[in-house]
């Protein structure tokens, strides 16, 4: 599940009750979908990191640290369609980036297990992303892929072979043509652009027979 936020310390203090005995390595007898919600809670604040005077870790930042890794390096354990779970789990306003970093980079995992059907699957899934993740979700998850080479060809495919309701709206995300974000050619470094160029070439359908 897609958490909101914990706003009040008062929640917070009532959450962390439940955690005050937690053990290091627990994650080990959770189900995926346990690590799912434990992932995305850290991200939130439903699963505490810190005692109730921020200055002690507790032993769940540690196992956060290991599903991270498990759900990047084992991305068999999913389903094509989990990139839909952790493209919900976007927030433009998180308060810590590396946690949308984490979550960016098993979406990527995920995609280059799959191949073609990952990314066409996540180019036609754009529309999950919430309205409060659409920086992460719209321009940043693509960006991702750009920077791998091997995500970056299942990408290419997926595109050429993509609906015409999915090209224009990557080609929208190219151009900067959504409301409230940078397209994808203004904030991408120079190698990267030309692989952007690449895609909305391919997008607009330049080169292919009529």
């Amino acid at each position: 599940m897609a958490y909101k936020p914990v706003k009040s310390h008062e929640e917070y203090l009532e959450i962390l009750e439940k955690f005050k005995d937690y053990k290091k390595n627990t994650y080990q007898t959770m189900s995926l979908e346990e690590k799912i919600d434990f992932f995305d809670g850290i991200h939130t604040d439903h699963v505490p990191m810190f005692d109730e005077d921020g200055d002690d870790t507790l032993w769940t930042l540690w196992d956060y640290g290991e599903i991270c890794t498990e759900f990047i390096q084992h991305p068999e354990m999913f389903s094509v369609s989990d990139i839909s779970t952790f493209l919900e789990m976007l927030d433009d306003e998180c308060y810590q980036p590396s946690f949308m970093d984490d979550t960016l980079k098993v979406i990527r995992s995920i995609v280059r297990f799959y191949g073609k059907d990952g990314a066409g699957y996540l180019l036609a899934h754009l529309t999950d992303v919430p309205q409060r993740g659409k920086e992460y979700g719209l321009c940043d998850s693509l960006r991702y892929l750009l920077a791998d080479d091997t995500a970056f060809l299942c990408l290419k495919e997926a595109v050429s072979l993509a609906d015409t309701r999915t090209r224009e709206l990557l080609l929208q995300i190219i151009c900067g043509e959504i409301p409230g974000l940078r397209g994808l050619l203004s904030c991408t470094q120079d190698v990267e652009r030309e692989k952007v160029c690449e895609l909305e070439k391919i997008a607009a359908g330049v080169g292919e027979d009529d």
